[in-house]
């Protein structure tokens, strides 16, 4: 009697060993004392250590996406954690990173075609952008001196400007390398991925012709439609409009003063002081990221805090230090701050006049700097 049940019993068996798995192998050559770290839109999937620099991770993945991958050296200081973008669906990966040249998109093989579509397209940008993007590291460090500290104040403000410009050449190749990669491959399924990754505002009716080349999928997809959007937006956008008021409090209860300002140009921080980007952000943003003194001199900051933990966001702050208006209305996503603002993402950028009039929506907080001073040398 009891036979029966074996056959069945058999079939769920190999059920489960045929049920899809991602079979995962970072290598990490050379790192005796590491960490590999996946996340998938800011939620880690696994923290674990490697060892003898390689880390096998099997595990089912519930449904095919995009992830960041960061490989850290315990054994070297952190100077700026690396996260790789990559697709994983079930199947096997084999990812060597290259831990001479960290910046290198790592050496990946899979049969997944999406992964192999997204390598093409890091190895082309890779000729077009490594020599400017070392340039750009090296500069940026450079700034940082005693010795530019220490330069004339023309002679430092030719170096600010040349920086700039070479950053501007840099985000022109964004757009050189997506166009030529989507006249390559005009079925490919990584566009909007990857325009969503790049500063696509500030050229916005050409990345707008390379968006139409994309295929109706890949246009009618979470990132395609957000693109669409915005580009749309974009295109019909004008500044010189009246910027939103803005609800909430001071920590000390004050209503916003717009009287108050005085500056020539305002930032106008939209942020969440629990997530770990819009820390990591307004922290950098607190130490100061305008390169020009006379620039500073004429930019000040306005932070609204989208949450509803009004203690936490007032503990963080506290220390800050900065003459700004801090604000929030305690309300998080309900905020009419969200809808009048039309906050899509957190942290979110505006630059505004004194008079409160709009400048620029949805500014990279990379771009912060570029902008601010491209309109204070227009008002001279």
């Amino acid at each position: 009697m009891k036979l029966r049940y074996i056959a069945p019993i058999l079939l769920v068996l190999a059920a489960c060993k045929q049920t899809p798995h991602l079979e995962l192998t970072i290598k990490a050559d050379g790192i005796t004392n590491g960490r590999a770290i996946l996340k998938q839109a800011g939620e880690q999937a696994f923290n674990e250590p490697l060892k003898n620099g390689e880390l096998t991770k099997n595990m089912q993945l519930q449904a095919p996406g995009y992830y960041s991958l960061t490989v850290i050296d315990n054994n070297k200081p952190i100077t700026g954690k690396i996260a790789y973008d990559v697709y994983l669906e079930n199947g096997n990966y084999t990812i060597q990173t290259n831990t001479a040249k960290p910046n290198a998109y790592p050496t990946i093989t899979t049969t997944s075609a999406t992964q192999k579509e997204l390598s093409d397209y890091y190895q082309l940008q890779a000729r077009h952008t490594a020599a400017i993007d070392h340039k750009i590291d090296s500069l940026t460090k450079y700034l940082e001196s005693a010795e530019v500290a220490a330069m004339p104040k023309d002679k430092r403000a030719a170096l600010y400007e040349s920086t700039r410009a070479i950053q501007k050449d840099r985000r022109e190749l964004d757009l050189k390398v997506l166009g030529e990669y989507a006249n390559k491959h005009p079925q490919g399924k990584i566009g909007a991925h990857i325009m969503q990754q790049v500063y696509y505002p500030e050229y916005a009716k050409e990345y707008s012709t390379i968006f139409q080349k994309f295929p109706n999928e890949v246009q009618l997809s979470d990132d395609g439609l957000k693109i669409r959007n915005k580009l749309g937006s974009l295109l019909s956008q004008f500044s010189g409009a009246g910027a939103p008021e803005i609800a909430g409090t001071t920590a000390d209860g004050k209503s916003f003063n717009k009287a108050a300002i005085s500056k020539k140009i305002v930032l106008v921080e939209f942020w969440k002081p629990e997530n770990e980007t819009s820390q990591l952000f307004h922290n950098q943003l607190v130490k100061g990221i305008i390169l020009t003194p006379a620039d500073r001199e004429q930019f000040e900051v306005v932070s609204v805090a989208i949450t509803d933990n009004v203690d936490g966001w007032k503990n963080i702050i506290k220390n800050d230090g900065k003459p700004w208006q801090q604000l929030s209305d305690g309300k998080a996503d309900q905020s009419p701050n969200v809808a009048a603002w039309e906050i899509k993402t957190l942290p979110m950028y505006f630059l505004v006049s004194k008079d409160w009039k709009m400048i620029k929506s949805n500014v990279p907080f990379n771009e912060i700097d570029t902008e601010v001073h491209d309109y204070l040398k227009k008002q001279k």
